[in-house]
């Protein structure tokens, strides 16, 4: 029964990407109303896979849910519902099919070895440039990597000889490094979470309108974190520990990994600006491609060739699809929530009130960006504040809020949260491989960049928005 409950989940899962693909392409609304029953389906087939993080959306859709249905809410509400929630589960599951390809490619294990066998000088620049380019591609999956990497390459090196002090500095530092380069993917990664939540939440905004900026603050983060991190080490750089260093050769794999981000965003602006297609269709529809390609290049000279690397990849991605339940239930409820919430609140009253209250701009975009920090210490997921929060500011029509300071407030609030509360996917995986608990890997290593990273991203709005840039 259990074999069974699994396949059936997972046929649906398959059943779900293909009709968001369908439906890209003109597909009738019954495919949309199908998809929706199976994406249900797959939900309720794993629910043992569901995190505090998953159930507190998923419940309040349910409610949200009742409470449209004795309101009499209009079909096409549920409609536009459905089509959100399908599409970005849809979503999540391509993403996956991306880190499956990545794990069989030696550039990335390659890649890994490069980066945590730089010398104490270069280590911090080293993980966090790695973490945040593991991120953009391999998302999770290259967090876990690399850090796994880091812990083995510390105890390879003989770290359990140093001092306890030391040993913990270093993991520390290391940890710090790698978490906050991929908190900073969420800042402008075409293939981000947060990115994506953005161009769905305000159909208004291209990605040009917020992703270079965001690009070019992460370089100021990086500084930031670097900082920091010379600060936390200044007691120790005169002591004569061995210098490690990278095996001969290993920078091709980082080079090419590199490559594989600079190429495949490229197709999808590329993709996106040729054809009728938006953002998310062309990632949608490119990304299983170039994880298939991927799949082929990396397994065509080993023992069975591209033939036995795609049957490999196929069952792994098979056999892992239930386990994307509690992510799926999350990008599922973020397509819901906005559009159904907005058809039930009172806009005029809240416009008003906001009017009453003499919320201007600026206070709102900063209310933005603080609600989605409060939200994840309070263990809501920001995929759900962004969408919630996102589409009623921009419906509230604030004079003055322009959807691009809206859409800058949410991700740099997302950004922050990353690295911060003990409630997101990033501290528990972290927390788990280095062996910390969760409030120790967030709230208390990184507490300080968190709050110096919002600080600065507040000013950096506030400017904007003052000398009406945006």
């Amino acid at each position: 029964m259990p074999d069974l409950r699994a396949t059936v989940s997972r046929a649906a899962m398959i059943g779900v990407m293909a009709a968001a693909v369908a439906l890209i392409f003109g597909a009738p609304a019954a495919v949309l109303w199908g998809a929706t029953g199976l994406l249900c389906l797959f939900l309720a087939l794993n629910l043992r896979y569901f995190t505090v993080g998953t159930w507190v959306p998923v419940a309040l859709s349910l409610v949200v849910l009742i409470v449209a249905l004795l309101r009499g809410v209009p079909a096409a509400v549920y409609m536009d519902a459905a089509g959100r929630m399908v599409f970005l589960a849809a979503l999540i599951a391509v993403l996956h099919m991306l880190r499956i390809a990545a794990g069989v490619a030696p550039e990335v294990a390659q890649a890994g070895r490069f980066l945590t066998g730089q010398p104490a000088s270069r280590r911090y620049l080293a993980l966090t440039f790695g973490g945040h380019l593991f991120g953009v591609l391999i998302n999770f999956g290259g967090l876990a990597l690399l850090l796994d990497l880091s812990t083995r390459a510390m105890k390879d090196r003989g770290a359990d000889d140093l001092p306890p002090e030391l040993h913990e500095v270093r993991l520390r530092r290391m940890t710090l490094a790698v978490m906050r380069g991929f908190g900073l993917i969420s800042l402008w990664s075409p293939l981000g979470f947060a990115t994506n939540v953005v161009l769905i939440t305000l159909p208004g905004v291209s990605y040009t309108d917020f992703g270079p900026l965001g690009f070019a603050m992460s370089f100021v983060f990086v500084a930031i974190g670097w900082s920091l991190d010379r600060l936390a080490g200044r007691r120790y750089r005169q002591m004569a520990l061995p210098q490690p260093h990278p095996p001969p050769g290993s920078w091709v794999g980082a080079a090419l990994l590199l490559g594989h981000v600079a190429f495949l965003g490229g197709l999808v602006v590329g993709l996106h600006e040729v054809s009728r297609l938006s953002f998310q269709q062309a990632l949608i529809v490119l990304v299983p491609l170039y994880a298939l390609g991927w799949t082929v290049w990396s397994t065509h000279r080993l023992a069975g060739g591209a033939t036995a690397g795609l049957r490999t990849a196929a069952r792994e991605a098979w056999l892992r699809q239930p386990r994307t339940a509690g992510e799926v239930g999350i990008f599922a409820a973020a397509g819901f929530l906005p559009v159904v919430l907005l058809a039930l609140l009172p806009m005029g009253a809240l416009q008003t009130t906001a009017a009453g209250f003499g919320l201007g701009a600026v206070p709102s975009a900063l209310g933005i960006s603080a609600s989605i920090i409060v939200g994840a210490l309070l263990g809501v997921n920001p995929i759900v504040t962004a969408s919630v929060v996102g589409a009623v500011a921009a419906e509230l029509a604030v004079p003055g809020l322009s959807l691009t300071a809206i859409a800058l407030a949410i991700i740099g609030g997302w950004s922050v949260v990353i690295g911060l509360s003990p409630f997101i996917t990033t501290i528990v995986f972290c927390a788990t491989i280095v062996g910390r608990p969760v409030w120790t890997v967030g709230p208390v290593w990184n507490g300080s960049y968190c709050a110096a990273v919002f600080g600065v991203w507040c000013v950096l709005l506030v400017t904007l928005m003052t000398t009406g840039t945006i």
